[in-house]
């Protein structure tokens, strides 16, 4: 078993849209049961700004990282959000440097879903047809992530006068995942994810370890 943490301790989750804290949540149990690595999950909280850094620029990674350091039961602390436009590539590992810096008493990973979390649904859009998508709907793009805008393309796939809104669809549509064919389909930043919650579990109890490592 990859991850044997306290019983007392927890992995904070900080995401910046509404949609997500709920549906996080359901995302992180089910990965984290299918990957076998086991510890309790703060629900998440909404945070701003977790594109940037310095709280005196409106950042809101460092801000969120003391946040969490305080609280008596934190035994991790995981950072989504979406990355519209950046490289992944580039822009993690930055601010994992940055984290590293703070010399955190927990493990902690930030993750990017390129181009955002709805690239997370594309390969199990056949199982959505009883939210309103047609029957047998698939990507239309050789890449899952090819495209920004994954949002309003789902809007063009339900009915007429009907859009997708995160706050309203985002946890029903993650509850209609499967969590093995979005492993198989080779979502990059889905493998990113499952990578951070792995790296979590083993880095139990190890201050200052940070997803995506150092090179």
């Amino acid at each position: 078993m990859p991850g044997s943490p306290a019983e007392a301790s927890r992995c904070y989750v900080l995401v910046e849209g509404y949609g997500e804290v709920e549906a996080a949540q359901n995302l992180l149990a089910r990965v984290s049961t299918e990957l076998e690595v086991f510890f309790p999950w703060a629900h998440p909280r909404r945070w701003v700004n977790l594109h940037q850094w310095e709280p005196e620029r409106r950042g809101g990674v460092r801000k969120g990282a003391e946040f969490v350091r305080c609280k008596a039961d934190v035994g991790g602390l995981l950072i989504l959000r979406d990355e519209d436009d950046d490289c992944p590539r580039e822009t993690a590992p930055e601010m994992a440097e940055q984290l590293r810096g703070l010399n955190l008493p927990i493990p902690a990973a930030y993750v990017l879903l390129h181009p955002e979390y709805e690239v997370l649904f594309l390969p199990c859009l056949h199982r959505m047809s009883g939210l309103g998508f047609p029957e047998g709907l698939s990507w239309d793009r050789e890449s899952w992530e090819a495209r920004r805008g994954v949002k309003e393309w789902l809007t063009r796939q339900l009915p007429r006068g009907r859009s997708y809104k995160p706050s309203v669809d985002q946890l029903a549509m993650t509850r209609r995942i499967d969590i093995p064919t979005l492993r198989d389909a080779a979502v990059p930043c889905f493998g990113s994810l499952q990578r951070a919650i792995t790296f979590l579990g083993k880095s139990w109890g190890k201050p200052g370890e940070v997803y995506p490592p150092s090179e």
